[in-house]
């Protein structure tokens, strides 16, 4: 299985991913996929006080779709790939 996939028109790094969800806060628009990732540790100097600053940065793909029906889809089909692409990851670690 595949590490990066484009489905949808996004390209996804399933090792990555920490949830995917359609966003519910938004009233005017539920038909938005989000797709979190883990947290990653972003490291940069500061120019004003010289000194390393720890930052760390969760990346979000959002991307909106023409109806609720669409963005569910979608959000069904990602799962269903990550989830494969988790077990064939766990089937590698065992054979190590």
């Amino acid at each position: 299985m595949e590490r990066i996939k484009s489905i949808g028109n996004l390209s996804i790094d399933f090792d990555r991913i920490r949830a995917i969800k359609l966003d519910n806060y938004n009233r005017e628009k539920s038909n938005i996929l989000l797709i979190e990732y883990n947290a990653r540790i972003e490291y940069s100097k500061n120019p004003f006080t010289q000194e390393i600053e720890k930052t760390e940065i969760i990346d979000v793909i959002s991307k909106e779709f023409p109806n609720f029906e669409t963005a569910s889809l979608h959000q069904k089909e990602i799962e269903v790939e990550w989830q494969e692409y988790l077990e064939s990851k766990t089937k590698f670690d065992l054979l190590w």
